[in-house]
């Protein structure tokens, strides 16, 4: 049967006196070991996440100047604060609930009609603050569209805090650029969004 860790020190008390009557058995030394392989094995079941929200822009968004940053919205308002995450059409994130979440976000860089050489920069922060470094593109063909990797980052928030995402241009670079969205010909293959971003909660596996 797995224990407790609590559990685990209990039965390593009884089970392992100071020992100086010889009162540690050879069965005594095998119900601890037993106990502690069953709770290393199933214990810990692991932990899984449940998805609470996916939001996506299909418009094109970009900074009006260099080193002016944007915050990107996710297509309209989600949740509300009955739920344990939400989203307003500002793309402000908002949890209701304390707890571990993992974010994901992909952006999709681009600029048309362009010149020169752009430097998009992007930052996600939690309660106004920047978490992390930054993520970097440079774009130098004039008509360009392409994604970035997706960022996921694991955070533990208290019930109210917000979480945001930025990009700006870089004044070292052309003022030109932003997150682009792209349709598919084949109607049902749908839109490639310029912004998306989800949100699931880390849960213990029973």
């Amino acid at each position: 049967m797995a224990l407790t860790k609590p559990e685990m020190f209990t039965s390593i008390g009884e089970n392992f006196p100071d020992n100086d009557t010889g009162q540690i058995t050879p069965s005594n030394l095998r119900t601890v070991t037993t106990q502690l392989a069953d709770a290393m094995l199933y214990a810990a079941a692991g932990i899984k996440e449940v998805e609470l929200l996916r939001a996506a822009s299909t418009v094109i968004q970009a900074p009006t100047a260099v080193d002016t940053p944007l915050q990107l919205t996710f297509g309209g308002a989600q949740g509300s604060i009955a739920n344990p995450v939400m989203i307003n059409a500002a793309g402000l994130v908002t949890f209701n609930t304390a707890g571990n979440y993992a974010v994901r976000i992909k952006l999709q860089n681009g600029r048309t009609g362009a010149s020169g050489t752009s430097i998009l920069l992007s930052r996600i922060l939690l309660n106004g603050t920047q978490i992390g470094s930054p993520a970097a593109a440079k774009i130098t063909q004039a008509e360009s569209i392409f994604a970035t990797d997706s960022a996921c980052v694991v955070v533990n928030v208290t019930a109210g805090q917000t979480f945001s995402v930025q990009i700006m241009r870089d004044s070292a670079g052309a003022n030109f650029g932003g997150v682009y969205p792209q349709a598919a010909t084949v109607a049902a293959w749908g839109t490639a969004p310029s912004a998306l971003l989800v949100v699931s909660r880390l849960e213990p596996v029973t």
